[in-house]
């Protein structure tokens, strides 16, 4: 395995571990610092790799990353159809889940609608 794919995958790590350890601490202002700082590293980082001339990504890779966000984006939006279906379904007897539905639709419609506008805005672009 390349050195450079190590660190990346380290960079992940350290992540998720920093986030996670903020999150038990109920902490959010160190949570938004370690995303604000796993962000700031990654483009460094991809910036350095690129000066160093290697190559992260070609056709097959982006071809890769295109279907897995598009399946992802389906799988996503099925899910938030059957939980507001279900959350209306349980918010009819009982009001405490009304909120959930509330942002569950909410998320719904924003992911769809952001997904049309995209569609749109590369069908212009590209």
């Amino acid at each position: 395995m390349e050195r450079w794919r190590i660190v990346g995958y380290t960079i992940t790590i350290a992540t998720a571990s920093l986030l996670a350890v903020a999150l038990w601490m109920e902490n959010m202002e160190m949570a938004f610092g370690v995303l604000v700082t796993a962000i700031a590293v990654s483009f460094l980082y991809a910036d350095w790799l690129k000066k160093r001339g290697e190559i992260i990504s070609d056709e097959r890779t982006l071809r890769i990353e295109e279907m897995a966000s598009r399946r992802t984006l389906q799988v996503l939006v099925l899910a938030l159809a059957f939980a507001v279906v279900a959350l209306s379904i349980l918010s009819e007897n009982d009001p405490s889940p009304r909120s959930a539905y509330y942002l569950a639709i909410s998320l719904m419609v924003l992911t769809s609608t952001l997904k049309l506008y995209l569609k749109h805005h590369y069908s212009r672009v590209m």
